[in-house]
């Protein structure tokens, strides 16, 4: 299991909402949480399964920039 955190621009609470279900609907992720107040979407994930870049697009196809992200063992 890894996890990213992906810092992103500020975004409306409809729009952590939409993120974060999309994010949790993608096979291989176990658990994608927004944190509003410091912009940053922490998702724990399988990397055999998933990868940082389609994280990160699920991110962006839900309208909101990405502003940098990194991934940590778990």
């Amino acid at each position: 299991m890894s996890i990213a955190h992906i810092m992103i621009k500020k975004a409306s609470p409809d729009e952590y909402r939409s993120v974060s279900t999309s994010l949790n609907a993608l096979f291989g992720v176990e658990r994608a949480l927004a944190d509003p107040g410091n912009h940053i979407i922490t998702v724990e994930f399988e990397d055999h399964l998933v990868n940082v870049n389609q994280l990160r697009k699920t991110v962006q196809a839900s309208g909101i920039q990405v502003l940098s992200d990194w991934k940590e063992p778990f």
